[in-house]
């Protein structure tokens, strides 16, 4: 099956949540309806930079997973999440797109796949010692999109709340990337 394929030109963060939105509308089981929401509020105060709102999706103490990125990639407990994302909001790192293709749930994790599109600046990838893009010298004022497929298990908690992430690269981040 291929996948849509999209362009820097349409980059809608929005994208992120209504695929999860338009999911609600056809899940008639509370619970599930519940985890949809939860993972849905958790996007969408992550992209709108939204801290507070963002940590109060969360169980109490989270344990995030990133598989392909090392041995026990992630991090662990709410200070190192909370710093985790506190770093991410002060470089920008929420500036992307996930573009869920499927949306799976069932009483205990939401799991969603698709292309995460993020912006990063040139700086970043200079800091990276990633030098070129598509052959190309990067421009440390300039900015490019990052492009990955990902798979993501959102277990949660007997409350609803999110015990974490565990997400699965479909290719290194910062692999394929496009100026803007």
């Amino acid at each position: 099956m291929s996948q849509p394929e999209s362009s820097p030109r349409d980059f809608d963060p929005e994208r992120s949540w209504r695929v999860l939105e338009a999911r609600l509308e056809q899940e008639s089981d509370p619970r599930r309806r519940q985890l949809l929401e939860w993972v849905r509020d958790h996007v969408r105060s992550e992209i709108l930079g939204d801290l507070e709102s963002l940590m109060a999706t969360l169980i109490d103490e989270p344990q995030y997973h990133f598989f392909g990125m090392g041995p026990d990639a992630g991090p662990k407990g709410r200070a190192a999440v909370e710093a985790f994302y506190k770093q991410m909001l002060a470089s920008g790192g929420n500036r992307f797109e996930f573009e869920m293709h499927r949306v799976v749930v069932d009483e205990g994790a939401v799991v969603t796949e698709g292309q995460l599109r993020q912006v990063v600046p040139g700086s970043a990838l200079v800091a990276s010692q990633i030098e070129t893009v598509e052959s190309e010298a990067v421009d440390p004022a300039a900015n490019y999109l990052s492009e990955m497929q990902i798979l993501t298990l959102w277990p949660a908690g007997a409350d609803g709340r999110l015990v974490g992430e565990d997400i699965y690269f479909g290719s290194p981040p910062l692999s394929q990337l496009h100026r803007l």
